[in-house]
């Protein structure tokens, strides 16, 4: 300790990810990166930062990000991810706190809904929040039903599309006093299915996103559980900045009590028409 400052405190190391990488690698250096991502965080612990080079990897998933660890893609246009196609109805990310990903698309993921399985964000089974919860800027979901047409390109009527976040407060810790997730510059494209979802008494920051032909773009519920499943906690708020909700069938619902929407500056283009994009004024 000097001055007040402990001096055997480290900093958190990168860790890096290539497609010309080896797992077998130390994935501390640009020259020596592991391959996959769902094998860096397993070497990740809080305050590391994993970054991984532009490409298309095919990864394990769900791909759980330990706490306090940030996931940062070269560029959203050019660092893709996605399941293999033997096992495409997954989740993508478990989040835990103190988390952050950033700049990636993800894609070629399907929904179960009997399973409940097929969201690209959640909270990780127990995770708790402590001082700041996951962050998720500079991304794109991009998914599509299982049965396309020239009529549905996107596959809007299958329902199956992957679906954008679930933020359910009753599978956290129960130290976790603010269950919560935030989004900056996120673009949701879910066709024929809800793409985020709010319950059991979290809240949402949605800043400058966009949902594309959503069943139901924003969708708050009231929940059954309650926060951390105490059964007294329910219901989701979300605050909505300069954000936009365009095609499909409705752009924001908020079903219960204790469900409350801020949409500041939220544009509603053409809602009400599914998968129709002809812009039809009337």
């Amino acid at each position: 300790m000097l001055g007040g400052v402990d001096l055997t405190l480290k900093p958190g190391k990168t860790i890096y990810v290539a497609k010309n990488g080896d797992n077998d690698n130390n994935g501390q250096h640009i020259q020596a990166p592991f391959e996959t991502i769902d094998y860096a965080v397993t070497q990740a612990t809080s305050g590391d930062t994993i970054h991984v080079m532009p490409g298309e990897y095919e990864e394990n998933c769900p791909i759980v990000i330990p706490t306090g660890v940030t996931l940062v893609g070269h560029d959203v246009r050019n660092t893709i991810i996605s399941p293999p196609s033997s096992a495409s109805t997954t989740d993508i990310f478990h989040l835990n706190g103190e988390t952050t990903v950033q700049n990636f698309t993800i894609k070629d993921f399907f929904y179960n809904s009997g399973t409940d399985v097929g969201y690209a964000f959640r909270f990780a089974p127990n995770a708790t929040v402590t001082s700041r919860s996951p962050y998720i800027q500079n991304i794109t979901v991009s998914t599509q039903g299982t049965t396309t047409s020239a009529s549905d390109p996107r596959g809007f009527a299958s329902a199956d599309a992957g679906k954008g976040a679930l933020i359910d407060g009753s599978v956290v810790n129960a130290a976790t006093t603010n269950p919560s997730m935030l989004f900056h510059a996120a673009t949701f494209i879910t066709p024929g299915v809800d793409a985020i979802t709010m319950t059991n008494g979290v809240r949402v920051e949605w800043l400058n996103s966009f949902t594309y032909f959503a069943n139901i773009g924003l969708h708050a519920l009231q929940g059954t559980l309650g926060k951390a499943n105490d059964g007294t906690t329910f219901g989701a708020e979300i605050r909505s900045i300069g954000s936009a909700s365009v095609y499909g069938n409705k752009g924001a619902e908020a079903n219960g009590t204790d469900t409350l929407m801020y949409l500041i500056g939220h544009n509603f283009a053409y809602i009400g028409v599914g998968k129709d994009v002809t812009n039809d004024k009337t």
